[in-house]
């Protein structure tokens, strides 16, 4: 199944998991881990599909200008965050459903992640 519209068959050996109609229209999703903050009071994110950096330099204007509700979606796992993309666009956020109360805070941390100037998570 297709990791972008969760509707047809993947193309096989095809690199981020898309079928044929994601793949031509360059739909991409990237997937983040988030966890606890180190002090308890917030969310952060741990381990991701993009570097820090390249996070920074593509995605986060659109973030920021970002203002959509995330999705909860079952397909993901544990404090799972998704970043749906279309070339340049960024054209939604999904969620595990365990974020789902946790939304708006799940979107800050991801936003948060953008400003990072680390090389690696």
């Amino acid at each position: 199944m297709c990791r972008v519209c969760l509707k047809r068959p993947e193309i096989p050996d095809e690199r981020y998991g898309r079928c044929e109609s994601c793949a031509a229209n360059g739909r991409i999703a990237f997937r983040f881990r988030l966890g606890p903050r180190r002090d308890g009071t917030g969310l952060v994110v741990r381990a991701g599909e993009l570097s820090p950096h390249a996070l920074r330099q593509k995605w986060r204007d659109p973030l920021l200008s970002y203002s959509g509700r995330p999705a909860d979606k079952p397909h993901l796992g544990l404090h799972e965050i998704e970043l749906v993309t279309a070339r340049d666009r960024l054209e939604s956020v999904r969620l595990a459903h365990d974020l789902g109360p946790r939304a708006d805070e799940a979107v800050a941390a991801l936003r948060a992640a953008a400003e990072r100037t680390d090389t690696a998570w």
